[in-house]
């Protein structure tokens, strides 16, 4: 069995984690082929062996070139745009539907939505990380009957061991530069939004001079978060790390996750830091909804201001200055990872939705 795994986006983020992790745990007879934009992702794609065709740019175009050298049994196109390329060139090759987020044009009438409701009966299934993905899609009666809820592969000691093992090969002088109070993880764009983080921290500073906060990640807005960080003279607060080939160092150092994302498709990295007990706080957006509450953490904000820097604030001091709260949040967080720990059987479902659609079209 040929599976084409298609992506257009040419970085490494939650969504190319979740492919890569099923192109690197299926069995022998299914061969993956990973067809992305060329870029950053190609380190990673290397690194994990991934056996991957890169072009300058995923279009229709592009796709078809390459079924019709790979001639693949299965397509699985990852998130709406390339869902849509692919039942454009082709009418007899499955295709699976991975969704990975749920912007706002999903969930209400527009051409976009419109057509991609049109599409649904085009898809073999249709993954989603979340009932949420298909209950607030405007298009959900064309999705019911197809979608496969699988959450986000997710592996907690697999992600503790990468966090915590690196460290102890490290000296304590090197080890200080991983540490902070507050932690932000993720690209530098206005969806994860670390400007807001910046002036979050600059808020706490007024009550805990010394706070220390860490960003993680590279992006667009890395010359404007300089800048503000300078503005609002942070310089001895903030750390801007840049993009962390092992994050998980970072997360296993720090006190507190801060995820203000103005758009979220299910918040890996929120996850992926509670299996270092580390309570999370984080914007009422996307899959935090589902993933974060107030056992390992807080939502801190509600239907109407989902982004409160207020709450951020009240919440990361209470964290700082109570340590019984702390304690608390930093159990839930770590038995909120063991609850989500899924990798196996997620990968056993993949293989399953593989298997299914072949039986029928063979």
């Amino acid at each position: 069995m040929i599976v084409l795994h298609i992506s257009k986006s040419n970085k490494y983020s939650g969504m190319e984690n979740v492919a890569i992790n099923i192109i690197k745990s299926m069995p022998d007879n299914v061969r993956c082929v990973y067809l992305t934009a060329t870029g950053s992702i190609e380190t990673k794609l290397l690194d994990n062996n991934i056996e991957y065709i890169g072009m300058e740019k995923i279009d229709e175009k592009a796709i078809k070139e390459v079924i019709d050298e790979l001639h693949p049994d299965i397509i699985h196109a990852y998130e709406y745009d390339v869902s849509l390329m692919c039942t454009k060139v082709t009418d007899d090759i499955p295709i699976v539907s991975h969704l990975y987020s749920i912007p706002k044009w999903v969930q209400k009438i527009g051409p976009k939505s419109v057509i991609y409701g049109g599409a649904c009966k085009n898809f073999a299934k249709i993954i989603i990380p979340n009932k949420a993905v298909e209950e607030k899609a405007w298009f959900k009666d064309n999705m019911a009957g197809k979608t496969a809820v699988l959450g986000v592969p997710f592996d907690a000691v697999a992600t503790f061991e990468r966090g915590y093992l690196a460290g102890t090969e490290m000296s304590k002088e090197k080890l200080e530069a991983y540490k902070s109070d507050l932690l932000f993880v993720g690209y530098l764009t206005e969806d994860k939004n670390p400007i807001e983080f910046i002036k979050i921290v600059c808020e706490v500073k007024k009550t805990h001079p010394d706070i220390k906060a860490v960003m993680v990640g590279g992006g667009d807005l890395g010359s404007e978060c300089l800048k503000l960080i300078g503005k609002l003279n942070l310089m001895d607060n903030i750390k801007m790390a840049g993009m962390q080939y092992n994050p998980y160092i970072y997360m296993n150092q720090t006190k507190i996750l801060v995820a203000p994302s103005r758009f979220e498709g299910f918040g890996l990295a929120a996850v992926e830091a509670m299996a270092f007990g580390k309570p999370i706080l984080a914007s009422k957006v996307g899959g935090f909804t589902v993933t974060v509450d107030d056992c390992c953490g807080k939502i801190c904000g509600n239907d109407k201001k989902p982004i409160d820097k207020g709450a951020f604030v009240q919440n990361i001091e209470e964290l700082l200055d109570n340590g019984e709260i702390y304690r608390m949040k930093s159990d839930g967080a770590r038995k909120r990872a063991k609850a989500m720990n899924n990798f196996d059987t997620y990968m056993e479902e993949v293989v399953k939705i593989y298997e299914d659609i072949y039986k029928t079209v063979k």
